[in-house]
């Protein structure tokens, strides 16, 4: 009525490791088996006699392991992110006992992804800082025009800088590494849709002619004129800084907004440069844009309040232009133009020392 075992007999595979599978994590995943992953993704690798495991490698890069995810039949670990150096296309597995079980796997290795530039404009020689993931070199940076700029530095695989090359013309920016390539959706030098240049002149202006300037000591100009503030402004103060009716030179580039931003706002932003010499935080800055300037704009209005100093370089500020049109009571479009004001009024004393140029309304995916 009874046989002998040994323990070994209640063990599958004959006590030996394997692997059956390895699936995401996700519970909701519609097709949660995988024969390979990106970087830095969580897997489930799934098998038996498992426990033991003790080393972990994805090609040439060594997994971290937590105990608390190990049991004997599954092993919940991240794919590394670093870069391999050789690629095997294999999963290796080390175990106590110095048995080793290789595993076919793929780590996809991400082609660099842009995410956006810490100015869009930048001038002929000098360097432009570009933000993103996966810039393994080598690298290769064209601009359009089919320039390529000159690697200067890559920090953490997620910030480049390049020298912009003479010749490189307004559009979007390509990146290729080993592992791929991508195109940038925003535009360097972007000069689609331009609604504030200050290059326009200054005809029927309210305010804005005193602060429009062609140079400044403190400030290397990147296209032309550009905004200039300098003031020291107490609590609620009233300090208008570029105001100009329907009928005013501001309305014959604000005219530039394309109808599908106002069929479309979410596929849009307002962006523009600024350069401070002095921290905005606590600063009021109230931007109206529509039919009625006039009396309008102490009530309706889009409220900037910039948190930020660039510290005496050009920086692109991007503002969801949807916000910016409901806060202006969803303005109809008109082909001829609007009414804008901006000025500074709040709670806070501030001293508002800054730069602004290439105020624009452009697409913030490829439509």
């Amino acid at each position: 009525m009874f046989t002998a075992c040994s323990e070994d007999d209640d063990l599958s595979n004959g006590g030996k490791p394997m692997i059956s599978y390895i699936r995401v994590t996700r519970p909701n995943a519609s097709d949660s088996l995988v024969v390979k992953a990106g970087q830095g993704k969580m897997v489930a690798i799934v098998g038996d006699n498992l426990a033991n495991v003790r080393e972990l490698w994805f090609n040439d890069q060594q997994a971290a392991l937590n105990p608390s995810y190990i049991t004997n039949t599954t092993i919940i670990t991240r794919i590394p992110s670093q870069i391999p150096n050789k690629i095997s296309n294999k999963l290796r597995m080390v175990f106590a006992n110095g048995e080793e079980l290789l595993h076919d796997f793929n780590v996809d290795i991400s082609k660099p992804r842009i995410d956006r530039m810490m100015s869009e404009y930048v001038n002929i020689g000098e360097n432009a800082t570009i933000v993103g993931d996966f810039f393994y070199e080598p690298l290769k940076v064209t601009f359009t025009g089919g320039v390529q700029g000159e690697i200067v530095s890559i920090k953490d695989f997620k910030t480049l800088t390049v020298k912009v090359p003479q010749g490189a013309q307004p559009g979007p920016i390509t990146i290729s590494s080993n592992f791929g390539e991508s195109e940038s959706v925003f535009w360097f030098r972007d000069n689609r849709n331009i609604i504030a240049s200050f290059d326009a002149g200054t005809s029927g202006l309210w305010h804005g002619p005193n602060y429009i300037k062609a140079s400044d000591a403190a400030v290397q100009p990147i296209n032309g004129n550009f905004l200039r503030i300098d003031n020291n402004l107490g609590a609620w103060a009233w300090f208008e800084t570029y105001v100009g009716e329907q009928s005013s030179v501001a309305a014959t580039e604000n005219k530039n907004i394309p109808a599908d931003a106002f069929a479309n706002p979410g596929k849009y932003s307002l962006k523009f440069e600024i350069n401070t010499q002095e921290p905005m935080t606590g600063a009021w800055y109230r931007m109206y844009m529509g039919p009625d300037m006039a009396t309008k704009r102490g009530d309706v209005y889009y409220n900037w309040q910039p948190n930020l100093h660039t510290e005496g370089k050009w920086q692109t500020v991007t503002i969801p232009w949807e916000d910016f049109w409901k806060a202006n009571k969803e303005f109809a479009y008109n082909p001829n133009g609007y009414g804008v004001s901006m000025h500074f009024s709040g709670p806070n004393a501030v001293k508002v020392k800054f730069a602004l140029d290439n105020m624009r309304v452009v697409p913030n995916t490829k439509l």
